[in-house]
């Protein structure tokens, strides 16, 4: 996103005597982006270039307040002139200060009405604090300029991929971005996740992972979500494969792709082991183990599963301490959901005692910090 905007920034000068941008940044310029001021027939004024010029510099410096006061010196000094409008946009961007960011760009929209990129800025801000409708209206104000703005349509399915009622309009959206542009590496990421979670269409959802793959450079692109749905499927050996070739370790989505697949495998390797020795303690241990491993905001059951293999476990062998503790532990995980369980763990708890003092302090530690499932939603976005 960093270096989307400082493309966009520079973009703004193109036109006006330009301005220098690091190297990385100038590996985005596309023909269209870098001429996209160009042809403007903006009002020339020396001194405002140079204050957006520092404005730009200070951005990149984060300064960001020093940079805003340019800003509006210069939209004093040229009150026409869009680009004060546009860099303060994305300033408070980067500040998170989204509902003033998207201000901003409906500014700079008043004063150039036909540039695509203000208006998809504003839609991405938007989008970001939550203005579902006004991102999307101001991303198809964005393709009424240019029917082939690949970026736009990415807005509207990011806007609509959560909206039960429209997902048939994010899955549309999405198609339409990578056929404006097939070499989209994002939006036939997000296709196939759309296509997975919205519509449970697994192969179209890989051969999307997988186009997304072979397009990045990096071949990182997809390459965690297509490991995530062959775990999904049991494909283990093809998931560890998948994250073998890997080219770098950074995963953004939690649970870590790499922490689903390692339960995975000691889930399948318990699984094996149980289905040669059913009747084994610590066999019935491991498994149990296996099951019950997850993320602790997530409620599904788990642990009650586990506490059968538990509890088997102590039939077999009644001074199991392992087991006894590993009950105690399952227990402690439901009850901070399900307050009325603290009864059966004060039980467990109680014989876990008898059995290993020290086990059974170390459950009450445990059971005094545990804290599980989701307590509040994400924080608000600043400046909504």
């Amino acid at each position: 996103m960093k270096k989307l905007q400082l493309l966009f920034l520079a973009c703004i000068f193109c036109g006006f005597g330009g301005i220098s941008v690091s190297a990385d940044t100038n590996t985005y310029f596309s023909e269209a982006s870098a001429s996209l001021f160009s042809s403007s027939k903006e009002i020339k004024n020396n001194e405002v270039d140079e204050l957006l010029k520092t404005a730009l510099e200070l951005y990149k410096q984060k300064k960001y307040d020093e940079a805003l006061t340019n800003c509006v010196k210069a939209a004093e000094m040229s009150p026409k002139d869009f680009r004060p409008h546009s860099i303060s946009g994305i300033i408070y961007m980067a500040q998170w200060k989204l509902k003033s960011a998207s201000e901003s760009f409906a500014k700079a929209i008043e004063l150039k009405p036909d540039n695509k990129y203000i208006y998809l800025y504003k839609a991405k801000a938007d989008q970001m604090r939550g203005a579902k409708e006004e991102a999307i209206a101001a991303s198809r104000k964005a393709i009424e300029i240019d029917s082939w703005f690949a970026e736009a349509y990415m807005v509207i399915g990011d806007a609509l991929q959560y909206d039960e009622k429209r997902r048939d309009e994010a899955e549309a959206a999405y198609r339409a971005a990578v056929k404006a542009d097939p070499n989209f590496v994002n939006a036939f990421v997000s296709l196939g996740s759309n296509l997975l979670y919205n519509k449970k269409d697994e192969k179209g959802a890989e051969e999307n992972f997988r186009k997304a793959m072979k397009l990045d450079p990096k071949q990182m692109a997809g390459r965690f979500e297509l490991g995530r749905l062959m775990v999904k499927q049991n494909r283990l050996k093809e998931a560890r494969e998948v994250w073998e070739d890997r080219t770098t370790d950074e995963d953004r989505t939690f649970p870590n792709f790499i922490d689903v697949l390692q339960r995975a495998e000691r889930l399948q390797k318990a699984t094996d082991a149980l289905a040669q020795k059913p009747n084994d303690p610590e066999t019935l241990l491991q498994m149990g183990n296996a099951v019950m491993e997850g993320d602790s905001w997530v409620v599904d059951g788990r642990q009650e599963k586990a506490i059968v293999h538990f509890q088997k476990a102590l039939k077999i062998k009644p001074d199991f301490a392992a087991a006894q503790y590993a009950v105690v532990k399952a227990y402690i995980q439901i009850a901070d959901t399900y307050k009325g369980k603290n009864k059966n763990v004060d039980e467990e708890l109680a014989k876990l005692q008898k059995m290993d003092a020290k086990l059974a302090k170390e459950m009450e530690d445990y059971r005094k910090n545990y804290s599980g499932g989701l307590k509040a939603g994400p924080p608000a976005a600043l400046n909504q």
